[in-house]
């Protein structure tokens, strides 16, 4: 299952659109200081080879918050640090903060599940529009592990071939910036039809121009 050039170019402004107008947003008004989303490549592959697509998230844990859903589609979505980067982004989202931190605690995990889960529920009501459908989702959850483990649980909770859109994404602070995942695993079939409802938003928006 691969991606068209014309796929791609679909995937990239509808994740766009959903970051610049919804997320950033969300998150700027959380943290009380502009924040920019950018997105500079989305691809498609085996949910076995996520390893290999993120080749340099294997040199330590990485930070996830996961939250699955279901309805017309159904599977899981993710936002993926490593875990520098993670802290990195918690001590930029506690801009207030007298002192930044050098570890992950109790407050940095509630501070990143916040933002994950602004970000991912911005991406499955802007799915729910474009598919005309209705989502149920569940409560984010945090995990702090080393990826192939969470790949190799993310392909053991299903019985089927599983496949991974990956959206690389980069939080833009003032001067700083944290570079990150977010990840959509599902089925052949689900991703097929969001792949082809992106495009039919895309043609639909052109002819509109």
């Amino acid at each position: 299952m691969l991606l068209t050039e014309k796929q791609k170019i679909a995937l990239s402004k509808f994740m766009k659109m959903v970051l610049s107008r919804r997320t950033a947003k969300a998150l700027s008004e959380l943290i009380g200081f502009e924040v920019v989303m950018k997105i500079s490549q989305v691809s498609l592959s085996p949910l076995s080879k996520l390893t290999t697509e993120l080749p340099n998230y294997s040199q330590e844990d990485i930070v996830s918050i996961h939250q699955m859903f279901q309805g017309k589609i159904e599977g899981e979505a993710l936002l993926i640090l490593n875990y520098s980067f993670a802290v990195m982004l918690t001590n930029l989202l506690r801009n207030s903060s007298p002192d930044g931190i050098l570890h992950l605690n109790v407050s940095a995990c509630e501070v990143l599940t916040e933002a994950g889960n602004i970000l991912l529920n911005s991406y499955g009501s802007m799915l729910s529009t474009l598919m005309g459908c209705q989502l149920t989702f569940s409560i984010p959850t945090f995990q702090i592990e080393p990826l192939p483990d969470l790949v190799r649980s993310l392909i053991l909770s299903k019985n089927e071939m599983r496949y991974v859109l990956i959206v690389d994404t980069t939080f833009q602070f003032y001067d700083n910036s944290v570079k990150g995942y977010l990840v959509f695993v599902s089925g052949v079939i689900p991703l097929s039809c969001l792949i082809k409802g992106i495009e039919a938003s895309i043609d639909l928006a052109i002819l509109n121009c």
